[in-house]
């Protein structure tokens, strides 16, 4: 894959990181339905949210991929890994998860927190390899809680 290029969320990804979500997250989501509107409309508020990193082909290029995360009293909360599928196995997420949590570092956090859908098999191999454990699982949500030491 060519050189990548990640930068701050611009207003003028919104779209296609909306569409993203929309493909890859929503699907596997059992509390969030695909047809809601609603949950469509709030994605570029929650992406302004916090803070989001953009890779892409380019300063303006093609998105590729994104991490969106903020940090709240010593924590980083990572909301939202996305890769676009042809993009995938190239090492983007890696490096994405790497300049989160070199933020969090920087800002104080001593631990990382995301959540995983039960359905998201890739997702939870992934975050092993980074290093993090789940810690509790929320069965009436479909989620699991993962964590790891910054």
């Amino acid at each position: 894959m060519n050189s990548i290029y990640y930068r701050s969320l611009d207003n003028s990804d919104l779209p296609e990181l909306v569409k993203l979500i929309q493909n890859e997250l929503i699907p596997m989501s059992y509390t969030v339905n695909p047809d809601d509107a609603s949950v469509i409309a709030g994605l570029p508020d929650r992406l302004r949210s916090g803070e989001t990193i953009v890779a892409a082909l380019s300063k303006r290029g093609k998105t590729l991929g994104f991490v969106h995360f903020s940090l709240m009293q010593g924590i980083l909360h990572i909301d939202m890994l996305v890769i676009q599928p042809q993009s995938r196995k190239h090492g983007i997420g890696k490096e994405l998860m790497k300049l989160a949590e070199q933020r969090g570092r920087i800002a104080g956090s001593v631990m990382s927190v995301l959540y995983v859908d039960d359905v998201n098999e890739r997702a939870r191999r992934f975050y092993i390899r980074e290093g993090y454990e789940s810690v509790r699982h929320f069965p009436e949500l479909k989620v699991t809680m993962w964590t790891k030491p910054l």
